[in-house]
């Protein structure tokens, strides 16, 4: 009898439904709920797809939990789709790569759905790095990060940490040095979170006319 084939990497794509609920406030606040929701549909949509290659696992983390089967309809293709546990999104991270690692994964990289330079191969030059480090981490212009990868459960970066500020990378890197954790940090990418972000993007901008295509 032959052996299963081994367990790919996991990338997990943390995404809420736009139709559930407020996303993109800060960005609403300049053009207006539907024009954000609509950016937020877009961005996913093109972090998503972009993010599909033979050697990934996509495991879809999605919130509200009740919005599950909808999403798995939204953005297809997903090897898993979960709900997110309650919480801050430090106890949501854990949770996700807790399960890939209890699962087999030989690596896992976490995402969130507003960085559109996000894609398949930034995650496997995430993993490769992996070979000679504990920790990935692609940084965000706002102080944040864009995606994290480990070979191992390491929940002590998930705890205590200042979610949603400028101080979120700084924090993340001063605790892996607690932990004796060697990093790698990949190039920097840009959040879309503001107008200005957004002005970056032009083809995820709903005001933009036809050209401004769905992806």
């Amino acid at each position: 009898m032959s052996s299963p084939p081994p367990r790919r990497p996991a990338v997990l794509v943390f995404a809420r439904d736009p139709d559930a609920g407020p996303v993109k406030t800060r960005l609403a606040a300049t053009i207006g709920i539907e024009a954000a929701r609509e950016v937020y549909r877009r961005l996913a949509e093109q972090v998503w797809s972009g993010l599909e290659h033979p050697e990934l696992e996509r495991h879809l983390w999605i919130a509200p939990a009740e919005s599950a089967s909808r999403a798995a309809a939204w953005l297809e293709g997903a090897t898993r789709v979960h709900a997110q546990v309650e919480g801050e999104l430090g106890a949501r991270l854990g949770a996700a790569f807790a399960a890939s690692f209890a699962a087999q994964a030989p690596w896992a990289a976490a995402v969130g759905t507003d960085a559109p330079e996000v894609d398949a191969a930034m995650v496997l030059r995430a993993g490769a790095a992996l070979a000679q480090h504990e920790l990935a981490i692609v940084p965000a212009l706002d102080g944040g990060y864009a995606l994290i990868a480990l070979s191992y459960p390491t929940p002590e970066l998930f705890t205590g940490m200042p979610w949603s500020t400028p101080q979120l990378l700084e924090a993340t890197l001063e605790r892996a040095s607690e932990l004796g954790l060697k990093v790698a940090l990949l190039p920097t990418v840009r959040d879309v979170d503001t107008a200005e972000d957004l002005a970056s993007f032009p083809a995820l901008d709903p005001r933009s006319g036809p050209s401004a295509t769905r992806s």
